[in-house]
């Protein structure tokens, strides 16, 4: 655990340490133009987008997945399940942000950074992220060994790069590695690699397509199944309103893309809605 540890707070850190060097940089760099609402909110569907909570900003997102639409009518498509996450982001300055989370599937809390690397301009051809999350797992479990803290542990590690082609069309690429310190079966890989992919296209001012997925990179189980989203942003003034068909019910990293359960000719899939807040400090 302890090295986990110290990798994902060690980055932080560190890179909290060079604002000083980066904000010189940016006064010397007073020409460049930065592009800004790549996305217009800090998910895409599922997944990350390279948006960070604007500084000094309070960020307030529900994310709500209704349960599977197989049973049709007689669950109201889902709508009689769901699972709920709620989390919280403070924007530090206009590169760094970090928050804290929980979900009601597996009663999972979570703690995440995500640091702006570089922003396109008229002078980069697209922006970098760093996205960090470590999940704690807190159902209730018998066995004394996987009711440890150290075996309930998850970290998720995401680079975000993302390019914004014009005023109606983004696309974001997200080499992802995901590590789990316990695992089901001893053959399981402890470490799992995927690449996202993500995209955003504009219909009108406040309304766009928006869709996700990711490729797993090395094996799986039989079981495996590839996650993906299509979703619809609404802008709304103080707030964006995301609407949303999925595959996974799950709405934090190490769920929506390792365990996606749905498929489209059994109609397991899931309705779902993200909605943010901003609040000013």
């Amino acid at each position: 655990m302890n090295k986990y540890f110290i990798f994902y707070f060690g980055v932080i850190f560190s890179l909290m340490a060079q604002n000083d060097l980066l904000d010189h940089i940016n006064e010397e760099s007073a020409a460049v133009v930065p592009v800004t609402a790549t996305f217009k909110a800090t998910r895409i569907v599922n997944s990350q987008s390279i948006e960070l909570a604007r500084p000094k900003t309070l960020e307030f997102m529900i994310l709500h997945r209704f349960g599977s639409m197989k049973n049709g009518v007689y669950d109201l498509f889902g709508m009689d399940e769901a699972a709920i996450r709620f989390d919280l982001k403070y924007g530090i300055n206009d590169r760094i942000s970090t928050g804290a989370g929980r979900s009601s599937l597996k009663k999972t809390y979570d703690i995440f950074s995500k640091i702006k690397l570089m922003n396109q301009s008229n002078v980069s051809p697209f922006s970098i992220a760093l996205f960090t999350d470590i999940e704690i797992e807190t159902l209730k479990r018998e066995n004394s060994f996987s009711a440890k803290l150290v075996n309930r542990l998850t970290y998720d590690t995401q680079l975000l790069m993302a390019r914004k082609f014009n005023q109606n069309l983004s696309l974001q690429i997200m080499p992802t590695w995901v590590h789990h310190n316990l695992v089901k079966k001893h053959e399981d890989a402890h470490d799992l690699y995927s690449m996202g992919v993500g995209g955003r296209m504009k219909i009108t001012k406040r309304v766009s397509l928006n869709a996700d997925t990711f490729f797993p990179v090395g094996e799986r189980d039989s079981t495996f199944v590839q996650s993906w989203g299509i979703g619809c942003d609404i802008e709304t003034g103080g707030h964006v309103f995301q609407i949303m068909v999925t595959n996974v019910q799950g709405s934090y990293e190490s769920a929506y893309i390792e365990n996606a359960s749905g498929a489209i000719e059994d109609k397991n899939l899931y309705l779902g809605f993200n909605i943010t807040r901003v609040f000013a400090i």
